[in-house]
């Protein structure tokens, strides 16, 4: 108890420093005011409880950590506390929609972790951080735990979406190229949030992916419909997009032929696979898409306007995900 507390006091001292001092704008929200007793308690990763999922028999030569995207998004807590059933539950849901891509090829290991409210979208971005901190410290603090005790030298896959995507660009544009085992990642799929040209530039040690088999290197993306990538807020200014129809970072037209399979979750447990859903290019720093069956994506929640696809990333291009990641592990085994 010692140790977590002189971990939490210095950061609950910056947040109660930035309280007084009015910088954190939260008046504006319907949650309630943010405190150090706004704070939930912090993972411990030694711990089966702190994962999500921590494969229990290693069945695959390759792992995936995977970090689920925004799943908090009531009205009372402005991080999330994994131990909270409903948010387990919520947390698990992301694994069947979008990690699923990986599982029949990788270990998964996923860690639970304090991410912020989507209500923090809202936040100006001095305030977001005071918020995302906590989720970034968890994650470095799970990836750290999971390669030094889980990994076992397995090269491995880094996934995530939106917010978890976020968290780990973040995380590798501090650490990337410094870790000592940067050669054992097969790749890097940030999809939901935004890799620019300014972060290659601030770590020149991050490497897009150009090519489908290509290895040690990111790939990003945040799908739109013509024209509504200025209202999507998760693309960034100058951002570099993976076209998953081809894999390469082009401004090419890939038409709706090469996409292997669109695979959308149904609220009853099934599930809907429709072939050639859609073509892609990249466009403006978005994925532009145009659905043959554009029913199926255009229920986005709030706070995402109509057009924009977010929470539709994995579900568009669920087979040629499922497909590429085998493609990059083989070319791994490789050496390639």
């Amino acid at each position: 108890m010692r140790n977590l507390q002189s971990r939490l006091l210095p950061t609950l001292a910056i947040v109660l420093a930035l309280l007084l001092t009015g910088t954190l704008c939260f008046a504006d929200s319907e949650l309630p005011p943010f405190g150090p007793d706004s704070v939930p308690a912090q993972p411990d990763y030694a711990q089966d409880a702190s994962w999500l999922a921590k494969a229990s028999s290693i069945q695959h030569p390759v792992d995936v950590f995977w970090v689920y995207p925004t799943v908090l998004h009531d009205s009372e807590h402005w991080l999330m506390d994994f131990t909270l059933p409903e948010m387990q539950q919520a947390s698990h849901n992301t694994i069947t929609k979008q990690a699923s891509v990986f599982l029949d090829q990788a270990n998964l290991f996923a860690p639970y972790y304090r991410q912020m409210n989507m209500a923090a979208l809202t936040l100006p971005e001095a305030d977001q951080d005071a918020l995302k901190k906590y989720g970034v410290n968890d994650i470095w603090q799970a990836f750290t735990y999971y390669m030094q005790n889980l990994n076992q030298g397995r090269p491995f896959i880094l996934a995530g979406h939106s917010q978890g995507s976020k968290v780990l660009l973040e995380l590798m544009l501090k650490h990337w190229g410094a870790l000592g085992y940067e050669n054992k990642m097969i790749a890097g799929y940030f999809l939901g949030w935004s890799i620019t040209h300014g972060d290659l530039k601030a770590n020149p040690a991050l490497k897009m992916c150009e090519n489908a088999s290509q290895i040690n290197c990111f790939i990003s993306y945040n799908t739109v419909a013509e024209g509504r990538q200025k209202v999507a807020p998760s693309i960034r200014q100058d951002a570099i997009v993976t076209n998953p129809l081809t894999w390469t970072t082009d401004d090419a037209f890939a038409p709706a032929s090469l996409n292997l399979g669109a695979k959308f979750f149904n609220a009853d447990g099934t599930t809907t696979e429709v072939a050639h859903f859609s073509s892609a290019q990249g466009k403006d720093s978005g994925l532009v898409v145009q659905p043959i069956q554009p029913e199926f994506v255009n229920s986005s929640p709030p706070p995402f306007p109509a057009g924009v696809y977010h929470v539709y990333d994995f579900s568009i291009f669920y087979e040629n995900l499922k497909q590429n990641a085998a493609r990059r592990i083989k070319a791994m085994g490789n050496g390639k």
